[in-house]
């Protein structure tokens, strides 16, 4: 799924889970799927962060989350635990 688009202004992005635009929101999450380490490939990696950061947001690697709601969803949909988001 795409969440990052390039506008004319700048960069736009969506949510990971229900692709709602950023705008101004100051709440987002930010995350990353796939290893830190370059060498090791691990498809089922996913690391998230507490808060949002716009430098590391436009990172091809990266997730983008509008609320911890979707962020929960996310991870349960897409790595297989339905326990985590309850």
């Amino acid at each position: 799924m795409v969440t990052t688009l390039k506008t004319a202004p700048g960069i736009e992005f969506l949510c990971s889970f229900c692709g709602k635009r950023k705008g101004d929101a100051k709440d987002w999450l930010l995350g990353f799927e796939g290893s830190k380490e370059k060498s090791i490939v691990m498809k089922y990696t996913v690391t998230l962060l507490g808060k949002w950061d716009e430098e590391r947001a436009s990172k091809p690697n990266a997730l983008h989350f509008c609320s911890s709601a979707c962020q929960n969803k996310y991870v349960c949909k897409n790595y297989g635990d339905d326990t985590w988001g309850t």
